[in-house]
């Protein structure tokens, strides 16, 4: 494949992204489910399953699950994106801490209580370090630490419209 296919494959997904979170945003979560599912069968068939573009769009994609209340999809697409996310990326990066706010929300709707404070307070502590107490994903950890199984919602959302 050369370096076109590539570029023009990457800027495909970014834009199938944003169009999949706005999706969710305006509470259509379903369809943004299932064109995250689309994109990130895409991104993972065209770019590889550690591309940044995927591992973004496997992150957001793990927050449309916790949304819909999908917990096990989330958790088991987050472990691996959160995985992949942290060998490739680095602990700290916003893909990864995206990733792990998700697993922390869907280890929460799966009554794993301690796993996700865990998971939740560590994120928190380098989302705070990283990114800032006024971020959104800074804002939407410190609820998902904090709370135990509840409904899912969409704050952290607005995440999945920056780039890896």
């Amino acid at each position: 494949m050369d370096g076109g296919t590539v570029a023009s494959s990457a800027a495909q997904a970014a834009g199938s992204r944003i169009l999949s979170i706005a999706l969710n945003v305006l509470g259509e979560a379903e369809p943004a489910r299932d064109m995250g599912e689309d994109t990130l069968r895409r991104c993972r068939r065209v770019l590889g399953p550690d591309h940044p573009t995927t591992l973004w769009a496997a992150a957001v994609q793990t927050l449309a699950l916790v949304s819909l209340g999908e917990a096990e999809q989330a958790r088991t697409l987050g472990e691996d994106t959160m995985q992949r996310s942290r060998r490739t990326r680095g602990p700290d990066h916003a893909t990864t801490l995206t990733a792990a706010a998700a697993l922390t929300r869907a280890l929460n709707q799966l009554g794993e209580a301690g796993l996700a404070r865990a998971l939740g307070q560590d994120t928190l502590e380098r989302c705070r370090r990283v990114l800032g107490t006024d971020n959104p994903l800074t804002q939407y950890v410190t609820q998902a630490a904090s709370s135990g199984p509840r409904p899912a919602d969409n704050v952290a959302a607005d995440q999945g419209s920056r780039p890896p």
